[in-house]
């Protein structure tokens, strides 16, 4: 099978659709919970504040790094590590 090349348009057009993606589409688990049968621990507010706070920066900095790997997929010139950048976000 003949392996596609795809311009700079094309890769334009499909980081540009793999963002909305991202941004519009509401994440559904494959898997179930495996602490379904876990009991939970009672926290004070400040806990909660801080675990929250913990959590937004955790999701902030995963939601970078795919950013990141979607930019350099994009903008890389050598096919082959155009292909090894695109298998990271996926």
């Amino acid at each position: 099978m003949k392996k596609r090349h795809y311009s700079h348009i094309d890769r334009l057009i499909h980081a540009f659709d793999n963002s909305l993606r991202t941004l519009t589409t509401t994440p559904k688990s494959s898997r179930p919970n495996p602490a379904i049968d876990k009991s939970t621990t009672e926290l004070n507010d400040s806990e909660k504040e801080h675990i929250a706070g913990l959590m937004r920066i955790n999701h902030t900095g995963e939601v970078c790094a795919q950013a990141l790997y979607q930019a350099q997929a994009l903008t890389a010139e050598k096919p082959n590590n155009q292909a090894i950048n695109a298998t990271s976000f996926y």
